[in-house]
């Protein structure tokens, strides 16, 4: 049952305090920074808190002043590192109103302009700043950023002459912040310096400002005061989804309280890596993966490739078998740059490059299917889809090099003579495919990229740059007809067809292989005008010893 009253001490709590400031009651502290009672609580002055309380029951009898006294089980605060019972005490600090100069609308706006990964998180940092209290920047430690502000000690009012202020900046910037700690007050200021009140005596402030205000200026401190101007706002902020209510927002006030914009122009928040089970890693629990351990087994690219191929927007879990998949991944693109490799090694583009205009109509072919992949890479990492980047690039190498480009060329690559069109063609393309992939895995793949650059520069073109690194993404200049796109998109729609009946044909062991067989196509007449002419194309695409092609006029096409 009970009296249906509520305790209210409004200078020890949170939320005491802001009904206390609602109803304009006096923010009444009696406790000081040591746990002790202060001379406010009169006979129990001195006493500790948590060891007073049958002395403050013993006093309310002697003055019957105690109606009942019993014993209750309730949630109570403790300090997460000792775990003793903690109390909260309303005390000076410094703050940065939020609500200032409009400020909080000013944040609200700022965010709506920043890319936002995933987008959810507009949405939560919106709220976060619609909901958020005044921040308190001072701190009550022995080490940190020191809060530079002295007082009188007759009247105790801060002292705010930004001349001398500025000149503590100027020492800062020179030799650190050191010198507040070490200097008395009097060798910081000038002399017969003095209050308005007259007093020549005064005090420094001992606080330090929060961690978070020290990390929320690296845009400043990092980007803007040392690399200059044009990198703010900073390309990408990233973190744990955790830090909406941290980093994220601590770096936007003071961007935007200062220079009116965000300090960043994306953000991108990810989950966290959980152990197989989906539990949280702990070194008491013994379930830790140690991301060295994995590098000296599996290569610190196997590690980069399944970050890349993790959906990072979510929680994600590693272990010994889920790393077998990056494993398989990595495998084939890596074989993908040793075939190529091998099959460039008499090739020397200064002598042997043939120019887009006299290559072969599969190969110009190809060429285009390299700068689709190219456009749809880049899309892909320019909005932080890696998985989408890396997933694009594996299905061009097993899909368009292995299972087909590479196949076909086996005859030409292998058969005809070194300085043939046909075989100097192939290789044009397989360099500018090479070339590309390199370029385009190196920022996942870092250290294999890498290795087969140096290769590729010692033993095919010592023209290349000294880095993989120090290239611009792959762009493409050749111009490709719309109707020979057009045209080999049909060519490879057939194939598929074709394919199909080809493995049918080897199940029933009719044919050992696709080289074994000749394709009749039959087509309607515009269709058959429109490939007339390409049996040789569909040949080299299908794999096939022969094609031939019909008109049938009873026939729709596709």
């Amino acid at each position: 049952t009970g009296s249906g009253i509520v305790h209210i001490a409004p200078g020890h709590g949170e939320e005491d305090f802001y009904a206390g400031k609602k109803w304009n009651l006096a923010i009444f502290c009696p406790v000081n920074e040591e746990g002790k009672f202060t001379s406010q609580a009169k006979a129990f002055e001195g006493l500790k808190v948590f060891e007073a309380n049958d002395i403050i029951i013993e006093k309310l009898k002697t003055d019957n002043l105690l109606v009942s006294k019993s014993t209750i089980a309730h949630s109570y605060p403790h300090c997460w590192r000792c775990k003793n019972p903690v109390i909260f005490r309303a005390t000076h600090q410094w703050f940065l109103k939020v609500d200032f100069d409009n400020l909080r609308a000013k944040l609200i706006e700022a965010a709506d302009k920043v890319n936002w990964f995933p987008p959810n998180g507009k949405e939560r940092i919106t709220s976060m700043l619609n909901l958020r209290p005044d921040w308190c920047l001072s701190r009550q430690r022995y080490w940190g950023t020191p809060i530079m502000a002295f007082y009188c000690k007759k009247c105790n009012s801060l002292q705010k002459d930004y001349t001398i202020i500025k000149k503590w900046q100027e020492r800062v910037n020179l030799e650190g912040s050191d010198f507040w700690f070490s200097e008395p007050i009097e060798k910081l200021l000038p002399e017969n310096y003095k209050c308005e009140c007259g007093s020549k005596e005064f005090y420094k402030e001992k606080d330090i400002l929060d961690v978070w205000l020290d990390s929320g200026v690296s845009w400043y401190s990092v980007i803007k005061n040392k690399l200059g101007q044009e990198y703010y706002p900073v390309d990408v902020y990233l973190e744990g989804s955790d830090q909406h209510r941290g980093w994220f927002q601590t770096s936007l006030i003071p961007s935007v309280a200062l220079n009116k914009v965000p300090p960043y122009k994306n953000v991108i928040t990810h989950g966290f890596v959980l152990d197989e089970h989906g539990k949280a890693m702990h070194k008491s629990l013994g379930n830790v993966v140690s991301p060295q351990e994995v590098i000296d087994k599996y290569g610190a690219d196997i590690l980069r490739l399944w970050v890349a191929l993790s959906d990072y927007n979510d929680d994600v879990r590693i272990s010994g078998k889920l790393l077998e998949g990056p494993v398989d991944t990595y495998r084939k693109i890596r074989n993908t740059f040793r075939y190529l490799l091998g099959n460039l090694s008499d090739y020397k583009p200064s002598k042997n490059k043939i120019n887009a205009d006299k290559l072969l109509e599969f190969d110009l072919y190809m060429l285009t299917r390299l700068f689709k992949l190219s456009r749809e890479v880049s899309d892909f990492y320019g909005n932080f889809e890696y998985r989408s980047a890396m997933k694009a690039i594996n299905d061009f190498c097993i899909c368009d090099l292995s299972s087909f480009y590479l196949d076909a060329l086996k005859d030409r690559l292998y058969t005809m003579p070194l300085d043939s069109i046909e075989r100097r063609s192939a290789q044009s393309v397989l360099y500018e495919i090479l070339k590309s992939l390199l370029i385009m895995t190196s920022p996942v793949l870092s250290f294999t990229a890498e290795e087969a650059w140096q290769i590729f520069k010692k033993d095919i073109d010592p023209d290349l740059s000294q880095s993989v690194f120090l290239n611009d993404w792959p762009e493409f200049s050749v111009e490709v007809s719309p109707l020979l796109t057009e045209k080999w998109n049909k060519i490879m729609a057939i194939r598929e067809k074709v394919l199909k009946l080809l493995e049918d044909l080897r199940q029933k062991r009719e044919i050992g292989s696709s080289v074994e067989a000749e394709v009749f196509l039959k087509f309607p007449e515009k269709e058959f005008d429109f490939f007339k002419g390409s049996e040789s194309d569909m040949t080299l695409a299908f794999i096939v010893s022969d094609c031939h092609i019909e008109k049938d006029e009873n026939l729709n096409y596709m």
